[in-house]
């Protein structure tokens, strides 16, 4: 692989066709009327919006036989594939046909692997650096794909990277998944790639995949994995029964269990390396902002640092068992209200007193009673205590205050609530708790609902 200087894809000549701001710099007054056949100016346009909303900021190009690599930015791509494109689009009829060809004709792969600790490439033809070679294989399996243009997370500014990766997997022709431990499917349980906080959204995003094994050969006989039987039996726990969230998934540093998560989740989140837990939190209020269901407060653990409503990491999704899974699926809304300072929160209030579970006493037989919520409250400091159900169903005013409904029978989510005139904050605080509190009722209730900051 040789580190080469791009020249044109075509016979016409080049220039620059964006100015420093990165805004196409054509003639408007050249297009012709909105129905008449394109001109050089709505091809240069198209191709620059293109380029620079849809794709990475920097790529490599790949010649045809695989040796010669460049990597290269948007400017640079726009200006090396101008003449192709407008010999490709001249004998078009309408306007509305442009996009198509520029996403033809600028398809490119993407690489999905585990980085190497230290010795990643930052340039493609940097061959002194172990993960030389993986890049190299990347692009030869790139051109298989008839894909001239690839692109690998080593080699993009970090904090852009983070923020639109998940649509770049999602636009590109084929994602390459490079499985460093693999062989065969069958060592799919034992790969690490699978267990990475990263790689989930590397796995849901792109259309069309292919796994490699670890010396590059391929682990099926398809072109898309997606569309392989056998290939998705193996991915059914990651494919068919995704549920948003990276729970047992890993990650180096503590700020990518959130970071790794905003394309899944399509939220919009600063890259701050160094807040730690903090970047967690702040992918939940972002979340309770744009969400409206009930489901995203079945939690139990540890709250975040100086925010009770949201929990300190991923894993508190997880405290729920089997019994309990039926209860998170669709259905009521709760009224929540969101403020940068905690969750204003409309729930059914029940008040209750918490004891101590009464030790039991050898060989004495066990009595059947009503289940009582589990907390450690040796140590809490209040003197109140209520039971807060979630996901009532509200009456149809939508009006605050209004009046709350349980029906018999069926599972509520319920959080356990303190209250002291000497606690910290006053009014109500959540408790921690180390299973999902769940309530049900033998009888039809009808309650006012009481508005709770926690």
């Amino acid at each position: 692989m040789i580190f080469a200087t791009p020249t044109g894809c075509g016979d016409a000549s080049t220039s620059n066709v964006t100015d420093e701001r990165g805004e196409p710099d054509v003639d408007d007054e050249s297009s012709c009327d909105e129905d008449g056949a394109p001109t050089e100016a709505d091809i240069l346009n198209v191709t620059a919006e293109f380029v620079f909303n849809r794709m990475p900021s920097h790529l490599i190009y790949i010649s045809d036989d695989s040796e010669i690599t460049t990597l290269i930015d948007r400017e640079t791509l726009v200006d090396l594939f101008r003449p192709e494109l407008i010999r490709a689009c001249k004998d078009l009829v309408s306007k509305d046909k442009i996009l198509d060809v520029v996403r033809q004709k600028l398809r490119y792969a993407a690489l999905s692997h585990r980085w190497l600790s230290i010795g990643e490439p930052t340039v493609p033809g940097d061959s002194t650096r172990p993960g030389f070679i993986k890049l190299s294989n990347f692009c030869k399996k790139a051109r298989d794909y008839d894909c001239r243009l690839a692109w690998s997370d080593t080699l993009q500014e970090l904090d852009e990277a983070i923020r639109a990766m998940f649509k770049w997997y999602r636009n590109a022709e084929i994602c390459i998944v490079y499985l460093a431990d693999s062989s065969s499917i069958s060592d799919f349980p034992e790969e690490v790639w699978f267990y990475r906080g990263w790689t989930l959204q590397e796995l849901l995003a792109p259309p069309r995949i292919k796994f490699y094994g670890k010396v590059w050969d391929e682990l099926s006989c398809s072109r898309n994995d997606k569309e392989d039987h056998s290939m998705l039996e193996a991915l059914s726990q990651n494919l068919l029964y995704f549920s948003p969230g990276l729970s047992k998934r890993r990650t180096t540093r503590t700020e990518d269990i959130a970071y790794s998560m905003v394309g899944i989740l399509d939220i919009s989140l600063s890259v701050a390396y160094g807040e730690g837990e903090r970047a967690f939190r702040r992918l939940m209020e972002g979340i309770m902002q744009a969400c409206r269901e009930w489901q995203i407060l079945a939690w139990a653990g540890p709250h975040a640092p100086f925010q009770a409503s949201i929990p300190s990491s991923p894993l508190a999704y997880c405290a729920f068992d089997k019994a309990s899974a039926n209860m998170l699926s669709p259905g009521h809304h709760i009224m929540d209200r969101p403020s940068k300072l905690g969750l204003e929160l409309e729930v059914i209030l029940v008040e209750m007193m918490l004891q101590k579970p009464t030790p039991q006493r050898p060989r004495e037989k066990r009595t059947k009673t009503q289940a009582i919520p589990r907390c450690d409250i040796t140590f809490l400091p209040f003197s109140q205590w209520a039971v807060a159900i979630v996901n009532y169903q509200a009456d149809e005013s939508g009006k605050r205050g209004g009046v709350g409904k349980l029906e018999p029978t069926k599972e509520y989510l319920c959080f356990i609530l303190g209250s002291s005139i000497h606690s910290a904050y006053g009014g109500w605080q959540k408790v921690e708790t180390k299973k999902i509190v769940i309530i049900r009722t033998k009888r039809e209730v009808y309650q006012r609902v009481t508005t709770v900051w926690l």
